[in-house]
């Protein structure tokens, strides 16, 4: 079986039971590749954005059982606001790695503006680069995010689940487990992978060498969880619900 592994950080407690179980085939990458390789038949099955699950749910699946959660805190989804420049921008460049968030971040302009801001996806490196340079308002993505520096002089950072729950009192789920809708995958199958990753959580940490352990401990143990509950399927529906109302889809 060949399954899409999302190559971030955030995921590692979903995937490392696949990870060591050495009996499927995996392809690393980010969850926007992953989606184009589940619709062309490569995969499986695949760890993608959540809002890719709602652009393409007449012919994908996916499991409500576990995804990548947050409620009032992700850390590694990050928008930073230009101070300098004018106020809301005519476009934002967003790390071409993740979908879920981009539409997350039109979401939540949108309630704040009024606006449908233009988005660029963006090489994340380039992105780095201008931050660094203070030139535009962005958006970053998954490790990209967590090794980012700034100057606060220039950019206002927002995290984008604590923007949302701000906003709506709600969690956001940012990834599903989905699969093509003519297959059946029970959620035994994707919880198995989690429970093991739960259980070898100290291993994950111990093994991660570009980050602190405090910070690892929060951002894993804390900020993240990945049992979906009801409270981020209401959180997925108010979402759904915007971004069909206002053409974000």
């Amino acid at each position: 079986m060949k399954i899409g592994i999302v190559k971030h950080l955030n995921a590692r407690p979903l995937t490392y039971g696949f990870e060591k179980t050495g009996t499927h085939e995996l392809v690393f990458e980010n969850p926007s590749v992953l989606k184009d390789l589940l619709l062309k038949g490569e995969l499986d099955t695949a760890l993608i954005s959540s809002v890719e699950c709602i652009r393409n749910e007449s012919v994908l699946a996916y499991s409500t059982a576990c995804g990548v959660c947050a409620k009032e805190k992700v850390r590694s989804i990050l928008f930073f606001k230009n101070k300098k420049e004018v106020f809301p921008p005519d476009r934002i460049y967003t790390d071409a790695g993740s979908r879920s968030s981009v539409a997350l971040l039109q979401t939540l302009l949108k309630k704040e503006t009024g606006r449908l801001i233009e988005v660029i996806p963006t090489d994340p490196n380039l992105i780095l680069e201008n931050i660094q340079n203070a030139h535009n308002s962005h958006l970053l993505f998954g490790d990209n995010a967590l090794l980012a520096t700034w100057d606060s002089s220039v950019y206002e950072v927002f995290d984008l689940a604590e923007w949302w729950h701000k906003e709506t009192n709600l969690s956001f789920v940012f990834a599903f487990w989905a699969f093509p809708k003519s297959e059946s995958f029970p959620d035994s199958f994707f919880l198995d992978s989690l429970d093991y990753g739960l259980a070898h959580l100290e291993e994950i940490i111990s093994g991660e060498k570009r980050f602190s352990i405090d910070m690892l401990n929060s951002y894993l143990k804390k900020e993240l969880h990945y049992r979906i509950t009801p409270i981020d399927l209401s959180g997925f529906a108010l979402f759904r619900k915007y971004c069909t109302e206002w053409n974000i889809l």
